[in-house]
């Protein structure tokens, strides 16, 4: 009997520093005046040391709606030799960009001698005919080793 009311009071006790501590730190939390680390760094900056950093655009892609290539014109002046100066107009020359094409082989329907290819058109295989046009790539001729491809009036052939 004497050891379980012993067990008790030590049980008591540990319970009430328990609780004890718990108001400790909301009477902390809330009635504390809180501290801040104050760490103010003070960075001088040199306006005339930075650099100004210079780009190119270059926009002379096909427009997705016109299916047209843009062709950007750039104004410059030039001094002439009596000390005035006229504008010229520049437009650089466009480049026509064709898509990556890898013909992959052949097929012949024996019976009606008509050919189909298998192409690669910017990373899609493709099966196509003479005469098909995909993306402004017509084909042209289909043989057992090359295919002739059109695109924008101008005339390629590729290998296999």
């Amino acid at each position: 009997m004497q050891q379980k009311k012993k067990n008790i009071y030590i049980l008591l006790l540990i319970v009430i520093l328990v609780w004890g501590f718990v108001f400790y730190q909301l009477y902390g939390y809330f009635f504390s005046t809180p501290s801040y680390a104050n760490t103010e760094e003070k960075t001088i900056i040199n306006i005339d040391e930075i650099k100004k950093d210079t780009f190119s655009i270059v926009a002379n892609y096909r427009d997705p709606f016109l299916s047209q290539k843009r062709v950007q014109t750039v104004n410059y002046q030039v001094a002439t030799k009596n000390g005035t100066s006229k504008t010229k107009k520049h437009t650089p020359p466009t480049v026509l960009k064709w898509p990556s094409i890898q013909y992959k082989g052949m097929i012949k329907n024996n019976n009606s001698e008509r050919r189909v290819a298998i192409v690669n058109i910017e990373g899609k295989e493709r099966i196509v005919k003479e005469g098909t046009t995909l993306n402004e790539l017509k084909v042209v001729k289909i043989e057992k080793e090359t295919i002739t491809v059109s695109f924008q009036d101008e005339q390629k052939t590729i290998n296999k």
